[in-house]
């Protein structure tokens, strides 16, 4: 099988329809009551939440197009051969401490957003992480306040539980099919001494095992099949592609609507009011630019761009960080069906049943320290059931990807604009490892990984590392860390939750600060990263922040009680991606 995976591309017709909608060129005829910038993770459960209520007139609007989900996004194993195609391609600056390398950031764009091409791992975060947030100032998100929350999102294939729920939206599960590799992996780690664990949600503490997943008999489940759906039946909610949204229109300091180019009309520029409020859902890069060209932002930044300034926030683009990654790889010896190098039965085995190795991409975990007197793990190992580069370009032979990810970076960056150009990308200096502390660490979690890969249970299943293939002392760690450091598509922080001056968001209402009306919510607004993949914390937002709108605003649902499934109409078709 050739490495981009094509026969495995199962036919469209025997999966789940990934779009609720059809694109829609058409400029909105009226006002609306709440307009939604960005479809992606947050952005699906703010219109899927706000639009319960029929008297409430949602507008969502998204750059992207409407087939953010094609066939081979939905087969979990066809992860890498659609990234490209639905992301913003977007680069770093050149990192002074990568020896000069620019990284690519791969940020979702189409319907879905991140949830529609990233690699499916469930983590909500650890309760050190939430209570930090609220040390840091984010008043009311500490974790008894979150984990309700948490357990809302989901319908968790275990059961319900402390954190877990039974009754939402996101399906989340363990894998059915263990790959030997995983099994193996997880006996390595066993055989080393590390803690046996069924749960990585809801603790502080090392462990191996088995992960959960956003995964459906053996399909990706997206937030577009868990929120957006059921909702887009709703006549109160209008769902717009091709939208580039330029601006919010600010009057008095109030945000009364915005202005958007309509793709389908040669770029030309539309606008749109909302009569109660507009909520930014364009994720950690994309709405600190858009804050920026809407005049809120660091007023001597605005200016030099030729931008009026509204309000002098000198917060909005600072605070930018993220998870490292490293991506270690062993071949694998025991012929084992990796995704490198997949048979014609195990398409045939996914495209009758929704199992065999294309079922997944990645199986299990490990939450590790590097130092034993740190309160929480700080590095995550997830195998991948593919081997691939730093480039993320598959290999031809059969091999399994050790993601080495540093969940708790001492570094900090910043996103400024290029350009007064909405069309322009951001200028992103994420300043990897300009933190001498995130560089060690990552050379200890690499020795563990190392190690790890020696205990039998894998030796005997795996050839000598390819990459990397020679450490002979702590220099050669080094330069190949710096020469393969890429990250894991976590960029948070860059409109930071808070009430102090470089704050952005007020934790409680998510309004940007002096600025009615106009409200920030998705991983922007976390002042610190979750130890572990970022999707479940940012749907847990999205869920709580529709909470906080409710209350802020006029009542737009009459809901006092946290509830699950989106409108009890809708609870029925629960599974069912398709529309009539």
């Amino acid at each position: 099988m050739s490495h981009d995976i094509p026969e495995a591309t199962p036919d469209p017709a025997n999966l789940p329809h990934a779009s609720p909608v059809s694109s829609n060129p058409s400029p909105v005829a009226e006002d609306v009551d709440v307009i939604v910038v960005g479809a992606g993770a947050a952005g699906c459960v703010m219109a899927a939440r706000l639009s319960e209520d029929p008297r409430c007139r949602v507008l969502l609007l998204e750059s992207g197009t409407a087939t953010g989900e094609e066939a081979t996004a939905l087969m979990p194993g066809g992860a890498f051969t659609h990234i490209a195609e639905a992301c913003w391609p977007d680069n770093t600056t050149p990192q002074e401490a990568l020896g000069g390398r620019q990284v690519a950031l791969a940020q979702g764009r189409g319907i879905g957003g991140g949830s529609s091409i990233n690699f499916m791992y469930w983590f909500q975060g650890m309760p050190v992480d939430y209570d930090g947030w609220e040390r840091d100032g984010a008043t009311g998100w500490g974790w008894s306040d979150v984990t309700p929350y948490l357990r809302r999102t989901e319908t968790d294939s275990l059961g319900a539980g402390e954190t877990h729920g039974s009754d939402g939206p996101m399906a989340v599960s363990p894998p059915r099919d263990v790959h030997p590799l995983s099994m193996a992996f997880v006996a390595a780690g066993v055989e080393q001494g590390l803690p046996l664990t069924d749960d990585f949600n809801g603790y502080a503490r090392e462990g191996i095992g088995l992960a959960q997943s956003n995964i459906r008999d053996g399909t990706r489940h997206s937030v577009v099949a868990g929120y957006l759906t059921a909702a887009a039946r709703r006549a109160n909610l209008t769902v717009v592609t091709g939208a580039h949204v330029t601006s919010v229109i600010i009057e008095s300091g109030r945000a009364v609507g915005v202005r958007y180019r309509d793709s389908a009309s040669t770029g030309s520029e539309r606008h749109v009011r909302a009569q109660v409020q507009v909520v930014l859902c364009a994720g950690a890069l994309r709405t600190p630019q858009l804050l920026m060209l809407s005049g809120v932002g660091p007023a001597d930044d605005l200016r030099a761009h030729g931008i009026d300034v509204v309000a002098d926030l000198p917060g909005v683009g600072e605070n930018l960080h993220d998870h490292p990654l490293l991506p270690a790889v062993w071949p694998v010896t025991d012929g084992s069906r990796m995704l490198n190098a997949l048979q014609p039965d195990d398409v045939r085995n996914y495209q009758l049943l929704r199992r065999g190795p294309l079922a997944s991409l990645g199986q299990a975990a490990a939450l590790l320290r590097t130092h034993e007197h740190l309160e929480a793990p700080d590095f995550q190992l997830s195998p991948l059931l593919i081997g691939i580069t730093s480039a993320l370009t598959p290999l031809e032979t059969a091999a399994v990807t050790c993601v080495i990810s540093l969940v708790t970076p001492s570094s900090r960056g910043s996103v400024r604009l290029g350009s007064a150009d909405p069309t322009a990308p951001p200028v992103i200096d994420p300043r990897y490892l300009s933190d001498p502390a995130d560089r060690t660490r990552l050379r200890l979690a690499l020795k563990r990984v190392l190690h790890l890969f020696e205990a039998s249970a894998l030796s005997a299943v795996t050839g000598p590392p390819l990459s990397p293939a020679s450490v002979a002392s702590d220099a050669d760690l080094d330069a190949w860390i710096e020469q393969n450091v890429v990250t894991q598509w976590h960029p948070v922080g860059t409109c930071r939750m808070g009430t102090d001056p470089m704050s952005v968001v007020d934790p409680v209402t998510m309004q940007v600060h002096g600025i009615q009306s106009l409200h920030v919510v998705d991983a922007s607004v976390m002042p610190r990263i979750t130890r572990g993949n970022t999707q479940a914390p940012t749907i847990m937002i999205a869920e709580r922040a529709a909470d906080l709108l409710r209350q802020v605003s006029r009542p737009l649902v009459h809901s006092d009680a946290i509830h699950g499934q989106p409108e009890t109409a809708d609870r029925n078709e629960r599974g069912n991606h398709e529309l009539p």
